[in-house]
């Protein structure tokens, strides 16, 4: 894909935008690379409903819901599938609220890859959750509502910091 993160954020009224680097471990960092993830985009939407946000948890990781944009998807097409794929829950965008640019370094011997994702803000106009969240091949192994950012978010800071902004 060729969209580059200050081309959608021209889109948008001054999305917050973060760059960092993470080290992950070497089991994460080659099933990303088997996705060919280099350079690629992630979409996904910070929902709140009644002052709780919507979620989903992979092991013992929270993450709010989203994934990978699909080749020739538009960005907010895809967060809206993305979070209706994970969560049963269908969105209306209203924003973007982030653009993370991510440098993904392998903990084992620093071979790295970039990621950017972009979170937007969704309003639901459902909000029953899937009892069987996601795809088989996700991983998810629960999608909820919460009230609170729990401890173990992936990307904690700039999540809070969403929700600090947005709810």
């Amino acid at each position: 894909m060729s969209l580059t993160p200050e081309d959608l954020a021209a889109r948008y009224d001054d999305p917050y935008r973060k760059a960092e680097r993470i080290e992950i471990d070497a089991d994460r960092f080659d099933r990303a690379m088997e996705r060919d993830d280099d350079g690629a985009w992630g979409v996904g939407a910070l929902v709140v409903d009644s002052g709780r946000v919507l979620f989903v948890r992979e092991g013992d990781t929270w993450l709010l819901p989203g994934g990978r944009l699909e080749a020739d998807e538009p960005p907010e097409v895809g967060a809206m599938r993305e979070v209706e794929e994970e969560t049963g829950v269908t969105i209306e965008l209203t924003g973007l609220a982030a653009i993370a640019e991510q440098t993904f370094v392998r903990d084992s011997d620093g071979s790295s890859y970039q990621f950017y994702f972009a979170t937007f803000l969704g309003t639901p106009l459902t909000t029953g959750i899937d009892s069987n969240p996601g795809r088989p091949s996700e991983g998810i192994d629960e999608a909820a509502w919460l009230d609170e950012v729990p401890e173990n978010t992936f990307d904690r800071d700039l999540v809070a910091r969403l929700v600090d902004t947005y709810l």
